[in-house]
């Protein structure tokens, strides 16, 4: 079971216009068996830009605006939403998994293999065009990715037989890619999902779908890593979470099915606002204003019907569902769904 979390997605990325710097808050990329999509919050739509590699599994945008991922056989490539060309390429050690890309355009890229030294994080520069540095001695597969305070944070489960039932979470200062194995956690029950916001780091412990626990989040200073607050109030198993600099959401299985969103403070002391929303939610592409916009399965997991869902988060209550399939063959670039 353990296994499976390596195949989860990161958390949310950046959205920007081709070489006309970020677009207004609120369009994030994502990419569907090679075809890179824009969700639009603000339209409500999805619009089609471009492929990648049939097996990219995440994409990101750079500052310029491009947006990047996997390409065979092992290169990190670039693609103009506004022609659909491909604009740069970057080989790499080993083939590409997630990424994220900072602000600064400094790309952390992982990998789904290991070395002898253990797995790798590649450092590349989208602005240069070039491949930095590979950080290696990670102790496992990445189950998240997320950043803040000019740190990049990377959780990792175990794969060595000696700590198959440990996780790890790695912290890297993008100034200098130093990197340092911050925390450690011994329990086969749970695995570490994160979410980063106004100089605070999130660590959800998720439980595993055998785990009867419902799990909990720490909140600890992004920079020391110390401990602000322990919040283990959640009424459901907890399947993903997200935040802002002005609030934190939890999304909770709900028995019987459907999802529980709990909208917290930064530092979860209030109690929360509950929503109840129709289906799972797996990941959280991003919040514009009072809009929500998340997937509610995974690509990986072996679904194919994956829908791009549009919430309002202040009255409750979904405002549109695009189920990708449906759209992928209809031969149309915008996609607005129902």
């Amino acid at each position: 079971m353990r296994g499976l979390v390596a195949f989860l997605l990161l958390a949310s990325c950046a959205a920007v216009c081709p070489g006309e710097g970020p677009l207004p808050p609120g369009v994030f990329p994502l990419v569907y068996s090679g075809q890179v999509l824009l969700a639009d919050a603000a339209k409500l739509e999805l619009r089609s830009v471009g492929t990648l590699t049939r097996v990219a599994l995440a994409v990101a945008a750079d500052p310029q605006g491009r947006i990047w991922g996997r390409l065979e056989p092992r290169h990190l490539a670039a693609l103009d939403p506004a022609s659909g060309e491909l604009v740069a390429r970057v080989a790499l050690p080993r083939a590409a998994q997630y990424l994220l890309i900072t602000p600064e355009g400094k790309a952390y890229v992982t990998h789904g293999s290991g070395t002898k030294e253990g797995f790798t994080l590649s450092v590349v520069d989208t602005r240069r065009k070039a491949l930095l540095r590979e950080l290696s001695g990670i102790a496992g597969p990445h189950t998240d990715l997320a950043r803040t305070a000019g740190f990049t944070f990377l959780a990792a489960e175990g794969r060595r037989k000696e700590d198959r039932q440990n996780s790890y979470l790695y912290q890297v200062d993008e100034a200098t890619d130093g990197i340092r194995e911050a925390l450690r956690m011994a329990d086969a029950g749970h695995f570490w999902k994160l979410a980063a916001a106004g100089n605070r780091l999130y660590v959800g412990y998720l439980p595993v779908r055998d785990n009867p626990g419902f799990g909990r989040v720490e909140v600890r200073d992004a920079r020391s890593l110390d401990l602000l607050r322990d919040w283990e109030q959640a009424p459901g198993p907890l399947r993903a979470l997200y935040a802002t600099a002005e609030k934190v959401l939890l999304f909770c299985e709900r028995e019987g099915g459907g999802t529980d969103l709990l909208v917290l403070d930064p530092l979860l002391r209030a109690g929360p606002r509950v929503r109840r929303l129709e289906g799972p939610v797996a990941r959280v592409l991003g919040v514009r204003g009072a809009t929500l916009v998340y997937l509610d399965y995974l690509f990986e997991a072996g679904h194919v019907n994956v829908s791009v869902c549009f919430y309002v988060l202040e009255a409750g209550g979904e405002l549109k569902r695009i189920d990708i399939r449906d759209n992928l063959f209809a031969g149309v670039e915008t996609w607005r769904g129902r």
